[in-house]
């Protein structure tokens, strides 16, 4: 089975998709002026959602992109988001972009016990090492055609696919580059990141395992 960890556009593949499996608000809509009081209101609205919702996220911190809300904006939103996960204590999705020192400082302050994946993964190796001391994953896509050098210092049991919000490359590629990279059989590449995936959404047990892919699959349709 070929997973995909996230993604934005729905497909065939088993996937967990942006906004239909998950609940959060990413750091790009937190557009100028932004006002606190205005925010906490739409995050309360946001969280009467329970149905469905197996992962906090799309959320996180950005240093690059233009006309959003500033860094210690964007981490007030952030906590609300750790709070959210940590309080139904299902994972949660980061998007990071030069950010990996606010989110280490983060993680050293919160003690978060839930499972959160890097997505996209950007960082350095020290970053990298860092970050391992937490409850993290990483997952990449398409940028694997462009290097792979973060992939291949990656340990096995914290990595996952995806194909985020591209359209060049199905997941299908990107497990084929993954494979060929990692100098990896696909079927046994294919096996691991489904434990991963299991594991990272505490879904290891056979029928809960069923159960969980089954409504992935079912729900995105629908």
């Amino acid at each position: 089975m070929q997973i995909d960890a996230h993604a934005h556009q729905i497909s065939t593949s088993t996937q967990i998709v942006v906004g239909v499996h998950t609940l959060g608000i990413h750091p790009w809509e937190l557009t100028l002026p932004f006002d606190r009081t205005e925010f906490d209101q739409k995050w309360a609205e946001l969280i009467k959602r329970t149905d469905g919702v197996y992962a906090i996220g799309e959320c996180g911190l950005d240093r690059v992109h233009e006309n959003i809300a500033t860094i210690e904006d964007q981490k007030y939103v952030l906590m609300k988001h750790f709070e959210e996960a940590a309080k139904r204590k299902i994972p949660l999705i980061l998007h990071s972009v030069r950010t990996y020192s606010d989110v280490l400082e983060i993680l050293k302050k919160i003690k978060f016990q839930q499972p959160v994946l890097l997505h996209a993964y950007g960082g350095n190796d020290h970053e990298m090492h860092e970050l391992l001391k937490y409850p993290v994953y990483f997952s990449y896509g398409a940028r694997l055609f462009n290097t792979d050098k973060r992939l291949l210092i990656t340990p096995i049991d914290k990595l996952l696919l995806e194909t985020g919000d591209q359209l060049d490359y199905t997941i299908a590629d990107i497990y084929k580059k993954a494979s060929e990279s990692l100098g990896m059989d696909l079927d046994k590449l294919e096996n691991i990141l489904e434990k991963n995936f299991l594991t990272f959404f505490d879904k290891l047990d056979d029928i809960s395992a069923a159960d969980f892919i089954h409504d992935l699959n079912t729900r995105k349709t629908n």
